[in-house]
């Protein structure tokens, strides 16, 4: 009986160990943080900042057009990152916003000021103004 015991106690043992051994190569302990690339280029930012904007829509208040730069590489101290210029033109006058991505998402979107925007070369961007929108009433 005591040998039948030992030999039970020492499978447990084993199958404890095992089990553990592979909860531990499933988890992350140990492995370094994988990074992403921060300066990924922004493929998706209209649709993407269309979609900020309207998840943020007090931008648009009484805008009457909208207008975007391309996306391009700025420096930021040692680091460069991705950004786009924003226009918003209406009654309130005129707004200059700064967006700037990293890992290809919208990481900052803030006042823009004439150094950082005041050379952009804009293009039309009525997709902004369709995010705040709301829906015609027409069938």
């Amino acid at each position: 009986m005591a040998i039948a015991t030992r030999t039970a106690r020492a499978l447990l043992a084993w199958h404890l160990a095992a089990f553990f051994l592979a909860l531990a190569g499933c988890s992350q302990f140990g492995k370094p943080e994988e990074k992403p690339e921060p300066n990924i280029y922004p493929a998706n930012y209209k649709k993407d900042l269309s979609a900020y904007l309207r998840e943020n829509s007090d931008v648009l208040v009484n805008a009457s057009a909208s207008y975007i730069s391309t996306p391009a590489l700025k420096q930021f101290g040692p680091e460069s990152r991705f950004f786009v210029c924003l226009r918003i033109d209406g009654q309130n006058g005129r707004k200059e916003k700064f967006v700037v991505f990293y890992a290809g998402l919208i990481n900052q979107f803030v006042d823009a000021t004439s150094e950082q925007c005041g050379a952009a070369a804009y293009q039309s961007f009525p997709e902004a103004l369709a995010a705040f929108s709301p829906p015609s009433g027409k069938k």
